[in-house]
């Protein structure tokens, strides 16, 4: 088989947009467990109630499709500090606290993934639905044509890290956020609501999960079932990365889109699903900690 530049080229931008979203899902992931230290595993449930709330603010309302980004990404902020406050605090005053409640958090986590996935049955269907964004003609990058859609969703993934990585830096509450990420004991001695932090982090993190599912809507279906195997690739790159560093999770999705869409482009496409989970053991065997994680010492 003879060497295409162009469509190498076309392989790695495309993977580097789908990659993206895999670092949207998978900042959210990070960013929940940095300041909870739980790993929320209906993460892609939040992801595709976001992909339907943004189709219904764009299909039936009518909205301009930036808004209906938005839009979802409200709802899912309110939906998952709802979760958060309803559910998932109740079992910390019950075990002392999030560290300490883990296997109950591991549980109420997929029973929450399991509610929601049957809430979205009896709304929405099993049925695939389409949704249509008239954004323009594509992009010519040379003999490479680029969807809108595709533009798009790079563009505002990009714009969505960059704030929030001004939100975290350069604000008080942002200062907040990072000191009950590092220790939420001090953090309450030094005046800072707690709980109310945590509910912020946790809803900071579910709007991130809708607004990929938005994103994703124009270049696939949207359907009840897609949030399984998104949270496994978001999952994937978080730990590429390193489990916890938000710059990580954005790295690490980029590098499980790329290397998918390599591997479905020269390999075998009918496996595609595969090659993030070998890009994870490859990274777990050199480098356990991640590409950009830290490997903690404990002193004996």
């Amino acid at each position: 088989m003879d060497f295409d530049f162009n469509s190498l080229l076309a392989f790695i931008i495309f993977g580097v947009t789908i990659g993206v979203v895999y670092g949207i899902v998978a900042l959210g992931i990070s960013l929940i467990y940095s300041g909870l230290d739980i790993v929320h595993f209906a993460h892609g449930e939040i992801y595709m109630f976001g992909a339907f709330i943004g189709l219904f603010f764009s299909q039936v309302i009518g909205v301009p499709y930036p808004f209906a980004i938005i839009g979802a990404m409200i709802f899912a902020a309110l939906l998952g500090m709802f979760i958060e406050r309803v559910f998932y605090r109740r079992l910390t005053q019950a075990g002392g606290g999030y560290t300490v409640a883990g296997m109950g958090m591991i549980i109420c986590g997929f029973g929450m993934s399991v509610a929601l996935m049957n809430v979205a049955y009896l709304i929405w269907g099993a049925a695939a639905e389409p949704f249509p964004v008239d954004l323009g003609m594509p992009l010519q990058l040379g003999d490479i044509s680029i969807p809108q859609s595709y533009v798009l969703t790079a563009v505002v993934s990009m714009l969505l890290m960059v704030v929030l990585n001004y939100f975290i830096r350069n604000t008080k509450l942002g200062l907040a956020v990072r000191a009950v990420a590092h220790n939420k004991d001090i953090a309450y001695l030094m005046g800072i609501n707690v709980p109310l932090v945590i509910s912020l982090i946790f809803g900071l993190g579910c709007a991130l999960a809708a607004a990929a599912g938005v994103l994703i809507g124009p270049m696939q279906s949207v359907q009840v079932e897609m949030g399984y195997l998104m949270l496994m690739k978001a999952f994937a790159a978080a730990v590429v990365g390193g489990f916890g560093s938000l710059p990580g999770a954005l790295i690490g999705g980029i590098l499980v889109g790329i290397f998918e869409n390599l591997g479905a482009a020269y390999i075998s496409p009918s496996h595609k699903d595969i090659y993030a989970f070998l890009l994870l053991i490859l990274v777990l065997i050199f480098r356990p900690s991640g590409l950009f994680g830290v490997i903690a010492k404990v002193k004996a």
